[in-house]
């Protein structure tokens, strides 16, 4: 442990449009005010809005330091850690490396750092993203949160992907905003085929 301090492990999860990046920035931001050194990281397939900084759908902004995706890129994240106090990482479903990623979050924690990571509850299907069971189920803290779906007004905890107002599926991973998703409740998602799995 650094400084006799005990690290942990903070996750921040939901929809799209839940708030996850003002929330990650605002626990960043409360951390560098009270003295602590902070260093945020983003995944470097994640151009939206700008290509150095984590930028959330309003237009908030934070330096980042872009990381590639692969598991060197979760090596260099720890190995750029050190020296801080508190390490931020923006969209941890995009690395898909769940368990790699979960052990990299446990060593920083057991090292003593205050880790914040953000990352979608799901995938466009409804289903678990890979890359977030194993980071969720290390982590100290857990908040959960919701959007409002765009159909209905309810609470929304599912990200449907779109194209022109239609429904769309695909690749896992692709990178993009309110042109490409919608927050949806259960009971306006609709799922790429109607079998229970």
């Amino acid at each position: 442990m650094m400084d006799g301090k005990s690290g942990s492990i903070i996750a921040i999860t939901g929809p799209m449009f839940s708030g996850k990046t003002s929330r990650l920035i605002e626990f960043l931001e409360r951390e560098a005010r009270s003295g602590k050194k902070i260093i945020l990281f983003k995944p470097d397939i994640d151009k939206r809005y700008d290509e150095k900084m984590v930028v959330t759908h309003k237009g908030i902004k934070l330096q980042a330091a872009v990381i590639g995706t692969s598991r060197a890129g979760i090596a260099q994240i720890e190995k750029d850690s050190a020296g801080f106090d508190v390490v931020g990482i923006d969209e941890v479903e995009l690395w898909g490396e769940g368990e790699f990623m979960a052990k990299a979050l446990d060593r920083l924690a057991f090292a003593g750092k205050i880790v914040y990571v953000s990352m979608l509850n799901r995938d466009h299907t409804g289903a678990p993203f890979k890359g977030t069971v194993e980071p969720l189920a290390r982590a100290d803290a857990i908040h959960s949160l919701t959007s409002i779906c765009c159909k209905c007004g309810g609470e929304a905890t599912f990200s449907q992907r779109v194209r022109e107002g239609k429904e769309v599926f695909g690749d896992l991973i692709m990178v993009g905003g309110n042109d490409s998703y919608e927050p949806r409740c259960r009971a306006c998602f609709v799922r790429q085929n109607s079998g229970v799995d």
